[in-house]
């Protein structure tokens, strides 16, 4: 695939990544070796380069640590070979009891010391530690100088991901039925709010689509995106589970807690 026609098919990302991940790929072919970018990307990007796989003719493969992780490190190879993803897994254990941190809370602490949000991957919080995938380069730098969250003091450590148990996400499932699965009628049964209301949401920018706002409010929804509402909360679609007795379609949905 020529440059030109790959920038047409990542028209929603801005040129200068879209022109970085292109370069990647000519470098796999290039070398023949495999290639990993050294960015966190989030799942409309992913998804599209895995979908394309076939038109790039490269592997695509993406990696985020995490079990359901949706911001993953892609790496682009032609045999296949890949093993050693530049990233490393951290725990940030927070040391006081009367601090109550959430997902935010940690967030902001790795932001706050200069950290882009594409250096580091998923957050997942577990009772009193967060586990979090962070790209090589930026983990010791991390280790050293990340000393509080919020008003509380925190231990930083890596860990080895072939050693520790790995956490997963918490998710309350949710049945919904449909009439469609286009994004403004699924918003409305989940947020349990009218269609005209659910437009008013998509319209003033509270609604993602795969972390993205480049989607169509009429588009039909796919298996394993993630809806994220602002005020009500993030969402994977799972599957079709079936029909009502007025033809109306049931949608297994995971909320993300």
């Amino acid at each position: 695939m020529n440059k030109k026609t790959f920038m047409g098919k990542m028209g929603f990302v801005d040129s200068n990544t879209a022109s970085n991940i292109y370069e990647k790929i000519i470098l796999a072919g290039n070398i023949n070796k495999t290639v990993y970018m050294t960015e966190f990307l989030t799942p409309n990007i992913w998804k599209t380069l895995e979908d394309i796989s076939n038109e790039l003719d490269v592997g695509v493969y993406s990696y985020g640590v995490f079990e359901d992780a949706q911001r993953k490190m892609i790496a682009f190879s032609y045999d296949g070979d890949v093993i050693d993803y530049p990233i490393t897994l951290m725990r940030i254990d927070k040391k006081s009891k009367f601090c109550k941190l959430g997902h935010r809370d940690y967030l902001g602490a790795i932001m706050s010391l200069g950290i882009k949000r594409e250096k580091f991957g998923d957050l997942i919080v577990k009772g009193n530690s967060c586990y979090l995938a962070v790209q090589c380069e930026v983990s010791d730098y991390i280790k050293m100088n990340l000393v509080s969250i919020g008003k509380s003091p925190c231990d930083v450590s890596i860990l080895n991901v072939n050693d520790c148990e790995i956490p997963v996400y918490d998710f309350q499932d949710i049945v919904v039925n449909v009439s469609s699965l286009r994004v403004d009628c699924v918003i409305s049964s989940l947020c349990n709010i009218s269609r005209n209301k659910a437009e008013d949401l998509i319209k003033s920018d509270k609604v993602l689509v795969d972390y993205s706002k480049n989607f169509k409010k009429d588009g039909v929804l796919k298996c394993n995106c993630v809806i994220t509402i602002s005020g009500y909360g993030k969402y994977k679609l799972i599957e079709n589970i079936g029909w009502t007795g007025s033809g109306k379609t049931k949608v297994l949905i995971k909320k993300f807690i």
